[in-house]
């Protein structure tokens, strides 16, 4: 498989989506004008049948993939058992069972826990916490210039600079 372009970006379909867009979402981050219809692995095809390689790994994605027929079939399998479920009120078997092999995974000689979040926002006050809670006297964290570091207020004011003395970073950030 290949990119194909057919029509110029943004197609047709594809302006018509990214006016209706602006008109009625509040854009941050949005730049380029791809109008995603499907994926399937590495590949997006837009609303206008162009397909191009993602070689970002957008949200979500991560390294499986656009459509990855074992994690469409998990998801399945979930949605008929439970869609959502408040893992922070209730218990439940296969959120613990992940939590103890993230844990079994983890370098180090030491007790660990996971705390899940469900958006960057969460993990990054999470860590601005821990590290709080740890009091040595660390005040920076480890962002990289340019990244998209969230939309929550702490995060975003992230400053981009050069860090002096590396133990001045909260240690697992």
């Amino acid at each position: 498989m290949k990119p194909d372009i057919r029509v110029p970006v943004p197609g047709p379909h594809a302006a018509k989506l990214v006016e209706r867009d602006h008109r009625a979402m509040m854009t941050t981050t949005k730049t380029a004008h791809i109008a995603a219809a499907s994926g399937q692995g590495v590949w997006i095809t837009d609303v206008d049948g162009n397909r191009f390689l993602d070689f970002t790994a957008g949200i979500g994605v991560v390294n499986a993939g656009y459509s990855h027929p074992k994690i469409v079939k998990a998801i399945q399998d979930q949605a008929a058992k439970l869609i959502h479920f408040a893992g922070t009120d209730y218990y439940y078997e296969s959120q613990v069972e992940l939590a103890e092999r993230l844990s079994s995974i983890v370098p180090g000689n030491f007790a660990n826990k996971v705390f899940y979040t469900n958006s960057s926002t969460h993990t990054n006050e999470a860590a601005h916490q821990v590290c709080q809670a740890a009091q040595q006297g660390r005040h920076q964290y480890l962002a990289c210039h340019g990244a998209f570091n969230d939309r929550h207020m702490r995060s975003a004011a992230f400053p981009a600079r050069t860090l002096d003395n590396a133990h001045d970073i909260c240690p697992f950030m």
